[in-house]
């Protein structure tokens, strides 16, 4: 009884191997292309306007254009701003602009100037794990309007080591500590 249900057993593995070694998987890539144009497969790639630097790290300036319906992330030095989905009112340029990686301050620039007006707020990210002397209960965000003045919608997070601001409208920023103590981060 055992040998005849072994032997369909066997035929029915062979044949199925047999059949998908003949066959091509529908996913796989066409290796071969006829000569006509059009009549292969085509690769398109979209080389980036701001290419990363070469040695891995990020830039110290990124320009950045977005439509109004937009969303995407600026990264430069420690910074990264999210804008985040109809955020703008209109298609705007960011640009950031840092002296080094380890720099406590970013330029900010948003053309053209009526876009600077966010319709929901921006969020900016500074990534302070570099930087083991950071005090999480004081450190704050400046903003530059004349002279340097302490942001109000600032937030520090000692678990992501990072310190958050939601904005409305852009300008130049700065690390700092916000308390009692007599120096600023970085100084």
């Amino acid at each position: 009884m055992r040998n005849g249900s072994v032997l369909p057993a066997v035929m029915i593995a062979t044949l199925a191997i047999f059949l998908t070694g003949c066959s091509r998987n529908p996913v796989a890539p066409t290796s071969s292309t006829t000569g006509a144009p059009g009549a292969g497969t085509t690769m398109i790639g979209q080389v980036p306007d701001d290419p990363p630097t070469s040695d891995g790290g990020t830039p110290s300036a990124r320009t950045v254009t977005f439509t109004a319906t937009e969303e995407g992330v600026v990264s430069v030095g420690r910074f990264s701003l999210w804008v985040r989905k109809n955020s703008l009112r209109m298609p705007a340029t960011i640009t950031l602009h840092v002296t080094d990686p380890e720099a406590l301050e970013c330029q900010i620039s948003v053309s053209p100037a009526a876009a600077n007006d966010f319709q929901t707020p921006v969020v900016l990210y500074a990534n302070m794990s570099d930087d083991p002397d950071v005090n999480y209960d004081t450190a704050t965000m400046l903003v530059w309007n004349g002279t340097w003045a302490q942001w109000t919608d600032v937030a520090s997070h000692p678990n992501q080591q990072n310190i958050v601001a939601h904005f409305t409208s852009l300008t130049d920023v700065k690390i700092a500590d916000g308390g009692s103590r007599h120096g600023k981060l970085g100084a």
